[in-house]
């Protein structure tokens, strides 16, 4: 394994990884609208998980809605080439 990717599997939790994932095919999916529609659709599922988790005893973390948000704003930057 490359050094960048020992770092990024050292420094990057699986589940925020997820989360970004999560992210790129929720704007995937929502972009045909329109960009800002895509990032919107993202922003407000990664909002709504969280309040999932809340009301359902998980873990809840502004940190988890910021990793959706980036992978969003990651497929709106291959969107935007």
């Amino acid at each position: 394994m490359r050094d960048i990717e020992k770092w990024i599997l050292r420094t990057v939790p699986q589940d925020k990884c997820l989360h970004a994932l999560a992210g790129v095919l929720i704007f995937g999916a929502a972009h045909f609208i329109s960009w800002q529609v895509g990032i919107a659709v993202v922003l407000v599922a990664g909002i709504a998980k969280e309040l999932v988790d809340h009301l359902t005893g998980g873990d809840v973390s502004v940190w988890d809605v910021a990793a959706t948000l980036s992978g969003g704003l990651l497929g709106l930057l291959c969107f935007a080439r």
